[in-house]
């Protein structure tokens, strides 16, 4: 049994390790053309990408404990982390969990300055 448990947690880990590579390979081609890219105006977001950034916006705001408009302007209007991180890295981030998805919001914020 321990065996098994062994092998599932190891394929786990490769896998939790090839969403991250994704993810952070995502983000630097971001970093590098940020200039070049052409962002969505929030009024030709999808309806799944409205609703990931809200589910965004409030899941920050609540392990944060502070309101949700001062993450939406955080991440709007202070650093445009959403026009230029959640919905350009929409396809891999909505598939990841809300623990996994709060802390690398964290961690962008931090990359760009914005203190909460």
């Amino acid at each position: 049994m321990c065996d098994i448990m062994d092998n599932y947690n190891e394929s786990m880990n490769r896998y939790v390790e090839k969403l991250t590579s994704d993810i952070d390979r995502e983000y630097k081609k971001l970093q590098t053309k940020e200039n070049d890219i052409k962002f969505k105006d929030a009024s030709n977001y999808s309806d799944d990408e409205l609703r990931f950034v809200i589910f965004c916006i409030e899941s920050l705001a609540e392990d944060m404990q502070i309101d949700p408009v001062i993450v939406h302007d955080a991440l709007t209007k202070e650093s445009n982390i959403v026009n230029q991180y959640i919905i350009p890295c929409y396809e891999t981030l909505h598939t990841q969990g809300k623990e996994y998805i709060i802390e690398i919001l964290k961690e962008v914020m931090g990359e760009r300055g914005v203190k909460l």
